[in-house]
């Protein structure tokens, strides 16, 4: 298993793995804009990597993580940990962790403050476990009104 950055190839595994993920939150999944957002992040230098673990034995993705760099209006660099998903039928073989320490590697190599990310209510406790692992603390809860 290696950490990379997504290629062009890996598009419709990525795809089908973030299809996967608004599933398990909920949310409505736009392809178009999804493939248009992969694309434009191909073409500019962002300040944001896709990162993906890939399985060399069997030539796919199993799992990916996006890891972007944001800036607080009072200087504050931190990282921004989002649409961290394993595939399920590779779930609980290390390969969320190795993400996980891949993105956190990243972020200290671009000097951020801290490291911040949001769970949906409905994921699991086994991501909430690894997270703690790491050392991640809750220390706000978001709520939303859709209208």
């Amino acid at each position: 298993m290696i950490i990379r950055e997504f290629t062009e190839r890996d598009i419709d595994e990525i795809t089908q793995l973030m299809k996967k993920l608004c599933s398990l939150k909920d949310q409505d999944f736009d392809e178009t804009r999804w493939r248009m957002s992969l694309e434009k992040h191909m073409r500019e230098d962002t300040n944001t990597e896709v990162l993906v673990a890939f399985d060399k034995d069997t030539n796919t993705v199993a799992g990916m993580a996006f890891a972007s760099i944001k800036n607080s209006e009072k200087g504050f660099r931190f990282g921004y940990l989002s649409n961290l998903i394993v595939k399920e039928e590779a779930r609980r073989s290390g390969i969320g962790e190795t993400i996980l320490a891949h993105t956190i590697d990243y972020f200290k190599r671009h000097h951020v403050d801290s490291i911040r990310l949001s769970l949906a209510p409905q994921i699991t406790n086994g991501a909430k476990k690894l997270l703690a692992k790491f050392g991640f603390e809750e220390i706000f809860k978001i709520y939303e009104l859709r209208i």
